[in-house]
């Protein structure tokens, strides 16, 4: 392990630092200046939570409760500040920094666009406006988080265009079918730093800092040119806050109850089922800054429900960090940290569609399994980074992290089990990253990552022989150029090369390239065009697991990398109706080709399921995205079309658990006072294939049907307090959220939320 970290440090490390060195040298150490200012809407009014940033540079902050701003420590030379926010029109100014001397630039921001105008970083790992991102994206921000009580990024993600949850597993655009959670083919980040988890590689929705998210930001199609293997089917980049300039304190609580099924069929199978089963929780958040170089965030969250169905219950308390430390230079350092603890009663599969509220028990082979997993779960994380802005041109960050897990199997009373007899396992890396403005238009970004996991678990392949391969670890190298040509059109190049040790003799080695070009028609309006490789390297799970506890699955060494190579030519535009209505459309059209596909098989000779490389399959479609806002009247109307076009090349059928057409749509408007009224729409078509493998154990697992969901809200809200009515399912619409497990029922949430 220490070679290994001490090779890849020697390898890459050096010569990026290398990099840096010289063009730290060929720079003057310029002397630093401040600039301060103010926020105002169009009557004079003090904004505050407005983004101020210093385009090209990782400088910015957020205005105080008085609309106040300030950024200290700026390089002296000539930059463009930008001030945005959802809601209104950004601003924007140029102004040159003196050292030692301080700036002042105020903004008056005009009620008119929603969107458009934020600053995203993910689809091309530095700060760029909406408009101009050369991808399909969607952004998810904390009113949308609150206003729903969302708990968990699942709850988040069903909501996105493109989108569709199998239980807890995501798959856009028809990247996933179903893989009992043991990989994914979406990336999650956490403030840029990739937040897999040891035990499973997949994503942890419970175990994130809800209360503290600035936004989401979702990129949709393969991204590993700039984010390695995981990323095959997109990227989930979760930005947490800053601290602000005033101390600020958040209290929610909330409480809620599932209605008891419609079907008396359904009843008298379970004693539970007559019954309102609860649930509820709360949450605490502090913010503040200490003096005039840190501050932080702290947030404390608890849950317990009951479950709806028979062996379903969970309790879980989440605490997280953020402490951030401003030198007096141009140099940032940020301490991100977490524990999840979550007590759960895991509902697998059913015992039938007579008998949806119990979970199975199968016999195979002499061997007994159960449908239902109890475990306990602590989740730990610790994310390090530092950001050093060596001039206006040029700045480098270092990131590190470190993602622990251990699952302990519980006793029938509820006693945790020994680590032995589960799962314990730890994974840690670091990434360092430069960006640097060679000449106005154009820009470069490079950088180095390293990963390593150890992991070790009951479930997994006992083969002694295997112990060293379940380390898995990665490096790569990362190279993207943008370059903007007739102040219209920019292009942008990028590769990336990974390897991947499998075992002593096994090493998976991937270069991956992308091209994109964006031409801005006119403001408010571009066109898009992406090619793009991506690939994915199997999970430790789908290739080690061994288990017969809850169904037959038996290693798979031989697995090799899923690969794909995209296209899409997309159009995004923005433009206001009578100066009062902001309109927002994203039309994209994609093309993505697999090889290698990863997914669970039945075997006969080994009578067992096996993660197993299926097929080339291909997967086309088109969505299509419209927001409406009037900012002056309060109201807001969405809607989102995907239509997937998913075949297996192999045999011509469709591919497994795709659905052909995706549509969501939504609206809130105002009552009177302080009421207002949301709906939203959900429709999942039944998917064209069930693999029918599954059922060969579990009763009626082939059963898929469509999806239609009617969730409803009713908000007040008075200065900083708040109140909401939710109706989830309103229209008491069974289905099945993945094969062999109900959907819950319509369940109703009272939350209250106060911002002190």
């Amino acid at each position: 392990m220490m070679y290994m970290s001490v090779n890849v440090i020697c390898r890459w490390g050096m010569p990026l630092a290398g990099l840096c060195l010289a063009l730290v040298t060929q720079v003057s150490r310029a002397q630093m200046g401040t600039v301060v200012g103010t926020v105002h809407d169009a009557m004079g009014q003090p904004l505050p939570h407005i983004s101020v940033v210093l385009e090209s540079t990782p400088l910015g902050t957020a205005t105080d409760l008085n609309g106040h701003y300030r950024i200290p420590h700026v390089p002296a030379g000539t930059y463009i500040i930008r001030a945005s926010a959802v809601g209104f029109q950004s601003q924007q100014q140029t102004i040159t920094v003196v050292a030692g001397e301080e700036v002042k630039m105020d903004f008056v921001l005009h009620v008119q666009t929603l969107w458009g105008d934020e600053t995203l970083v993910t689809a091309t790992r530095r700060t760029q406006r909406f408009i101009e991102v050369p991808a399909s994206i969607s952004l998810v921000m904390p009113r949308e988080i609150e206003t729903r009580n969302m708990l968990s990024l699942d709850e988040v993600l069903r909501h996105v265009s493109g989108i569709k949850m199998a239980d807890n597993q995501v798959s856009v655009r028809g990247s996933s079918g179903f893989s009992f959670n043991t990989g994914s083919r979406v990336l999650l980040l956490l403030d840029g730093m990739p937040l897999l988890t040891p035990d499973r590689e997949g994503i942890p929705h419970d175990a994130l800092p809800m209360s503290q998210i600035a936004r989401i930001e979702v990129v949709k199609g393969p991204s590993s040119v700039l984010y390695g293997s995981g990323a095959l089917g997109g990227v989930i980049n979760i930005i947490t806050k800053d601290y602000p300039e005033t101390p600020q304190t958040t209290l929610r609580f909330f409480g809620g109850v599932y209605e008891p099924v419609r079907y008396k069929l359904w009843r008298e199978q379970w004693d539970g089922a007559d019954n309102p089963r609860r649930f509820g929780g709360g949450s605490f958040s502090h913010a503040r800054r200490l003096g005039s170089k840190h501050g932080f965030w702290l947030s404390i969250a608890c849950h317990e429900d009951q479950g709806f169905t028979n062996s379903s219950k969970a309790r879980d308390l989440d605490m997280f960090f953020k402490v951030q430390w401003r030198p007096k230079s141009t140099a940032r350092f940020d301490l991100l940290g977490g524990w999840t603890w979550r007590k759960s009663d895991n509902f697998l599969y059913w015992n039938g569609a007579h008998d949806t509220l119990n979970p199975g028990e199968l016999i195979f082979g002499g061997v007994e399994a159960s449908g239902t997993s109890d475990n306990q779960t602590n989740h730990f994380s610790l994310m390090p980074s530092f950001t050093h802005v060596v001039s206006e041109s040029f700045f480098y960050s270092v990131k590190a992290r470190a993602i622990g897990v251990v699952i302990q199997p519980l006793e029938d009373d509820g006693t945790p089990k020994p680590v032995a007899e589960g799962t314990a396992g730890v994974r840690y890396g670091g990434e360092l990253q430069a960006n640097w403005m060679m000449r106005q238009g154009q820009d470069l970004t490079a950088g180095v990552t390293t990963e390593q996991l150890l992991i070790e678990s009951n479930f997994f392949q006992p083969d002694t022989a295997a112990t060293a391969v379940r380390s898995q670890p990665e490096r790569a190298a990362f190279l993207q150029i943008e370059q903007t040509l007739l102040g219209r059109v920019r292009l942008m190049a990028g590769l990336r090369y990974d390897t991947y040790r499998i075992d002593e003799i096994n090493i998976v080695r991937k270069l991956s390239p992308k091209l994109n070009v964006s031409f801005r028609m006119a403001e408010g309006f571009t066109v898009r065009a992406t090619y793009g490789q991506g690939f994915r390297v199997p999970s430790v799970s789908e290739r080690f697991v061994n288990n017969q506890s809850y169904l037959p699955i038996v290693s798979n060494f031989d697995l090799r990398p899923e690969l794909s190579t995209s296209y899409e030519l997309g159009f995004r535009g923005q433009m206001s109706v009578a100066q009062r209505i902001a309109v927002q459309t994203d039309l994209a059209l994609f093309w993505n080709d697999y090889q290698r596909l990863v997914e669970p098989k039945f075997i006969a000779h080994e009578q067992s399921f096996q993660f197993v490389n299926l097929t080339k399959a291909r997967i086309r479609g088109l969505e299509a995205n419209f927001d409406a806002a009037n900012t002056e009247k309060g109201w807001l109307v969405s809607g989102s079309y995907t239509f997937l076009g998913a075949e297996d090349l192999i045999d011509r059928t469709p591919l497994v658990l795709r659905s052909r057409h995706l549509f969501k749509a939504g609206f809130t408007i105002p009552i009177f006072g302080p009421l207002s009224l949301g709906i939203d729409y959900r429709f999942a078509s039944a998917p064209e294939r069930v693999d029918s493998d599954f059922s060969r154990f579990v009763r009626d697992a082939n059963l898929v049907g469509p999806r239609k969901v009617v969730d409803a809200r009713l908000m007040a809200r008075w200065q900083r307090f708040s109140l909401t009515l939710l109706i989830d399912n309103a229209g008491e619409y069974y289905y099945v959220e993945r094969p062999a497990i109900l959907a819950s029922p319509r369940h109703f949430t009272l939350k209250m939320q106060a911002h002190l």
